[in-house]
């Protein structure tokens, strides 16, 4: 997948403090919603996609959470990055009554749903290593954050 212009700097937040899931996905709702990359029924469509189908994967020492919801919610497609400064609780994809300290949040946003699986592959290409994790986690400035998912798409 050509990872240009999937990430843009206005929707890369590094080092975020949130209490919990629900005010992260509302912080960065609400930020969407202003940018008009999303619709009114974001918010609600993601925590209740997210409470069907949790997001959060044990991918090893740095937890990743992949929230997404469908794409007649969002006029756009990119992705929005986030990384914590604490961990975030997020229920685990494969066991969702188990709840993992997430380090690192790719939230999809997707306009058309052929555009899904493409993009699931090359998130999932990037969160199976460490190293490219521990790389992100690393990452301090927006612009580094942006040009290392571009170096991934290839």
């Amino acid at each position: 997948m050509q990872a240009k212009g999937l990430v843009s700097e206005s929707d890369i937040f590094i080092n975020q403090d949130f209490q919990d899931e629900r005010d992260y996905f509302r912080t960065v709702s609400d930020r969407l919603r202003k940018e008009g990359k999303v619709r009114d029924s974001f918010f609600k469509s993601i925590l209740q996609r997210e409470e069907n189908y949790p997001t959060g994967l044990d991918t090893g020492k740095i937890k990743v959470a992949i929230p997404h919801t469908d794409y007649n919610n969002a006029n756009t497609t990119q992705l929005v990055v986030t990384t914590f400064r604490k961990p975030v609780g997020f229920h685990q994809m494969d066991e969702p009554d188990y709840i993992i300290p997430v380090n690192l949040a790719i939230m999809i946003l997707f306009d058309n749903p052929e555009k899904q699986p493409e993009m699931l592959k090359y998130i999932m290409g990037i969160v199976q290593s460490q190293e490219n994790l521990n790389k992100i986690i690393e990452a301090k400035d927006i612009k580094s954050m942006k040009q290392l998912f571009e170096e991934f798409g290839g």
